[in-house]
Parts: structure tokens; sequence; C-alpha cells
């Protein structure tokens, strides 16, 4: 049975919570599924990584010890979003540049 990829990304300004709710859902993704069936994909920096291909795996042993810790360990960009679908002055495809990196 192949691994189940499950991708977690925080965007926006940081708020409190973050952390326990990325802690809370690789938590639970781990008791439901198995550590060994499921990959956590963390997207760094919010739509600003998912556009420039900064995901990884994560390491199960990430998720312990964040909870009283401030931010997000993924940490978060602002990308305006309401534009993501124009081209800019950037030339870059956004929208095709995310399709791009979830399919990786």
């Amino acid at each position: 049975m192949a691994k189940r990829r499950i991708g977690i990304l925080t965007s926006g300004g940081d708020c409190p919570g973050l952390n326990a709710t990325i802690r809370g859902v690789a938590k639970a993704v781990y008791e439901r599924m198995g550590v060994e069936n499921v990959e956590i994909i963390g997207v760094q920096n919010g739509y600003y990584g998912l556009i420039n291909n900064m995901a990884r795996e994560m390491d199960p042993s990430e998720f312990s010890g964040i909870l009283t810790r401030g931010g997000t360990i993924l940490g978060t960009k602002r990308q305006p979003f309401k534009m993501i679908s124009n081209i800019g002055e950037d030339n870059v495809d956004k929208v095709k540049q995310m399709k791009d990196t979830y399919k990786k």
C-alpha cells in the first residue's frame, strides 16, 4: 500500500494556536492511519512556498514540543491571494506553479 500524503500550509499573519493546530492534525493523522502509512508534507511560508516549491516531508519528531511556541513552525508570508490568478510584473503563472508543487 502506498503512503498517503497530507499537506499542511499556514498562511496570512501569525495567530495564536497555529502550532497547536499543526500538532493536532499530525497527531490525529498518525493515530488514525499509522506513522508508517502517511507522509506529512509541510509547505513553508504559506502560498508563497506553494508557488515556489518550498515543501518538504516532515519527521514525526517535529510535532513535539511546539504547543507553547509562538508563531508557526511552517512560517508564513503574506502572498496577496486575491491577485494570485493574475500574472504580474514577475511574469509567473502562480496558479500553475502551485499546481506543479502540489503534484510533486
